[in-house]
């Protein structure tokens, strides 16, 4: 069967392997907005009810389906159901906080950890359920077209920009654990209090450091777990050797990540922890990369000969932004971690000769997408390394301002007996810096992105 029969077949019956992959896109997508959702909410207001929670995010997932199915022309229905399941069994991850018995207080915890509960479980069970009938209801909604176009998308590479969007939360609630010195609030490195990491209970999230630093590890459980599907996916089914070799380096990087992290708190280890927080930003780098050449335009691009010449000396820029921007990235992590001066200087002095980088880096990629129409994406590139270091710098000099107030130093960070009696959180420098930490996350798989680009098109042939 050659591939234009396989096309036209598609259109009223979709391949089982085109329909699996559409739903695990979906339905990962949808898991990873219903976390959010979730701790943002918990974040706010952790006495919210749960089944007030759970109908937030439900809402929240049939948006995004409905949003998703829009690009089907047929199946919608049953695309969607399927994609509600898929997302539902993903969720476990965070459901599994509401499967366990439900203490009062973490005294005497030890014993009831890990003990499953009846009403919880059947709970999870019907969010299950509710998913993958919100799914075929966003389905039913959709379900008057009548063509199936699988075809037309590659839903390979949409799943790779998922997995890249689910280690956004990861770098985010990261940061606000080093903001809020809550690295140490768990005593324990790989379990929570005895608890396996996704059935820690709910009831026991009260203390807003134990909140931060379980969710971290739990979004950090989410994207090994999508790392570990878009390996499968990669290998599963025939596909190029550069994504394949990219998401293998991807699960290897986020294993080690992992690993950094249970050592860092087993060690209580400051200079693990300003290495974790540096290879953190660069694994998201990677996985924006991966998502870079995942696409079809990556495979298909046919740059002009003016295009190739100017893409080049793109490159050269976009590299020395890059290095520029990890050295920096560097001076960061020693002054939050490790509190150094000498750090802070290096960190303030430099920010200059790299925001002088971006800035060049940003116009050459805006002029590229100006010479070739084919490469026009780049201008989107250059807009928005633009936008976002004029954001990080300025909130750089908000950070610098919220945390050198005299004081000799940050307290030391509370153990998780220190707790009851640890400082109060400093809200407004919390949300600074951050900030701050996660726009510079954006920024440097920004540049990286658009490096990989700017590679792609300089090693092309001319005409």
């Amino acid at each position: 069967m050659n591939s234009q029969e396989l096309t036209t077949n598609n259109h009223s019956t979709p391949l089982s392997g085109a329909f699996l992959g559409v739903s695990t896109t979906i339905g990962v997508a949808g898991a990873v907005l219903m976390g959010i959702v979730s701790w943002v909410l918990l974040l706010i207001n952790r006495d919210i009810p749960v089944l007030a929670i759970l109908a937030i995010s439900l809402v929240s997932f049939g948006f995004l389906t409905f949003l998703f199915l829009r690009n089907l022309q047929s199946q919608h229905m049953r695309v969607g159901a399927a994609s509600g399941l898929i997302g539902g069994v993903i969720s476990m991850i965070y459901l599994g906080s509401l499967m366990v018995v439900q203490p009062e207080s973490l005294e005497g915890f030890e014993s009831q950890a890990n003990q499953f509960s009846v009403g919880g479980t059947l709970m999870a069970i019907v969010v299950i359920a509710l998913l993958a009938i919100a799914g075929g209801l966003m389905g039913k909604l959709l379900s008057s077209k009548p063509r199936y176009a699988s075809m037309d998308i590659d839903w390979r590479a949409r799943f790779a920009w998922v997995v890249a969007a689910s280690y956004l939360p990861l770098i985010a609630v990261g940061g606000l654990v080093t903001s809020t010195e809550s690295g140490l609030a768990v005593p324990d490195s790989v379990t929570t209090y005895g608890a396996i990491g996704v059935l820690f209970p709910l009831s026991l999230m009260d203390e807003i450091r134990i909140y931060l630093e379980h969710s971290h590890r739990i979004f950090g459980t989410f994207a090994g777990i999508a790392t570990i599907i878009l390996v499968v996916r990669m290998f599963g089914a025939p596909s190029r050797l550069l994504p394949r070799i990219m998401s293998v380096l991807l699960l290897i990087a986020v294993s080690a990540q992992g690993i950094m992290g249970a050592l860092r708190v087993s060690e209580e280890s400051q200079a693990l922890a300003a290495l974790h927080g540096v290879l953190a930003q660069l694994v998201f780098a990677l996985a924006i990369s991966t998502g870079v050449v995942c696409s079809r335009r990556w495979e298909s691009i046919n740059a002009s000969d003016e295009g190739i010449d100017s893409a080049k000396s793109t490159r050269l820029l976009l590299l020395l932004t890059a290095i520029g921007l990890t050295i920096q990235l560097v001076f960061g992590a020693m002054t939050r971690h490790l509190d150094s001066g000498h750090a802070l200087m290096s960190h303030i002095g430099f920010s200059f000769i790299v925001v002088v980088l971006v800035i060049i880096a940003g116009a050459k990629c805006i002029r590229l997408g100006k010479i070739d129409d084919s490469l026009k994406h780049m201008r989107r590139y250059g807009a928005v390394v633009h936008g976002l270091v004029m954001l990080q710098f300025t909130l750089g000099w908000g950070a610098l301002a919220m945390t050198q107030t005299g004081e000799e130093g940050h307290p030391t960070l509370p153990t998780a007996s220190e707790l009851d009696n640890a400082h109060g959180i400093r809200i407004m420098e919390t949300v600074i810096t951050s900030s701050h930490h996660v726009i510079g996350a954006l920024l440097i798989a920004a540049i990286f992105g658009a490096l990989m680009w700017a590679i792609r098109v300089a090693s092309r042939p001319k005409s």
